[in-house]
């Protein structure tokens, strides 16, 4: 999870296929891993950042290519000896996370699938916001693949992971199976979490003096984007009690966040949604204290302007 010490955004841009100058815009050019490049709006930020699970299909890879974490992070493909993927096996899967930005859909591609190797090989694509209930975008094509969500989901949702399901027949070689070097998402938006221990007292939606701090941080970045973005304030808990009483304190807690960030910010009111979502979206296990402290938190999405809700 994102912690608030290390809160940082830049202004959110404007989604392009290709910039002349893209280090003027915050974007970067990666490889694609077959020779050709990519350019993303959201640079470093834009890759998948964990890896949630991995099962090798039929006749899997060994060694550092049956590692799930290859798949994560900045593309990094060199050649198929060396590291820098994850191979699927036949029928195999990965389940890859977003963590400090969210794929949303924009105008044209959408999530950039980096599958590399010699082979060109397919895979299964599947979405989801909470990495329970999958939405199946289909069969994509080897190597670089550009995908239009927009056919397969409804406007505004928002996705936060990624499934990878190898297609192809070819399963043989020392690294059977697609090879992924990782997944980006072009039409994304930034996440920022708050530790709800920082904010409240347990079971409480009344802000803590120590939270001052953290939200003064929180107002100075979010003041520079004025009103070119659209911004989801949205609480949420851990399992432990009702789900009535859970679903009250995450929007009460979203609210009252809001309340502090609202009268200080330029940001255009009819671009904010404040909502609660109580248990039902954790980003770690409740069965451990660890995980249900990062299950109490508060996010910030911001998202480009036009992404109805």
């Amino acid at each position: 999870m994102m912690r608030s010490a290390c809160l940082a955004m830049s202004l959110l841009l404007s989604v392009q296929a290709q910039a002349d100058d893209p280090d003027a815009r915050g974007g970067k050019v990666y490889p694609d891993g077959h020779g050709g490049t990519v350019y993303l709006p959201l640079g470093d930020v834009s890759f998948t950042d964990q890896a949630v699970s991995y099962t090798p299909g039929e006749r899997g890879p060994s060694g550092v290519h049956a590692q799930a974490d290859q798949a994560v992070g900045l593309p990094d493909y060199t050649s198929p000896s060396a590291p820098g993927f994850t191979s699927l096996g036949c029928h195999g899967s990965v389940v890859l996370q977003f963590t400090d930005n969210v794929l949303v859909d924009i105008e044209g591609a959408d999530l950039y699938v980096f599958e590399v190797g010699p082979a060109v090989e397919a895979t299964e694509l599947a979405i989801s916001y909470d990495g329970e209930h999958w939405i199946e975008v289909g069969k994509i094509a080897g190597a670089r693949a550009d995908v239009d969500i927009a056919p397969f989901i409804e406007p505004g949702s928002l996705f936060y992971y990624v499934r990878l399901t190898n297609a192809g027949g070819s399963c043989g070689g020392r690294t059977p199976g697609a090879d992924i070097d990782t997944v980006a998402a072009v039409g994304a938006g930034y996440r920022l979490s708050l530790d709800s221990a920082i904010l409240f007292d347990l079971g409480s939606a009344v802000l803590r003096p120590e939270a001052s701090p953290e939200l003064d941080r929180l107002v100075e970045e979010l003041g520079r984007i004025g009103g070119r973005a659209r911004l989801i304030v949205e609480g949420h808990t851990d399992s432990t009690g009702s789900l009535r009483t859970n679903e009250k304190l995450s929007i009460a807690r979203a609210e009252a966040v809001w309340s502090v960030l609202s009268p200080r910010l330029t940001i255009d009111e009819s671009l904010v949604v404040v909502r609660g979502r109580g248990a039902t979206h954790p980003v770690a296990s409740n069965e451990t204290e660890q995980g249900r402290a990062q299950n109490r938190r508060v996010d910030l999405i911001v998202l480009p302007v036009g992404d109805e809700e």
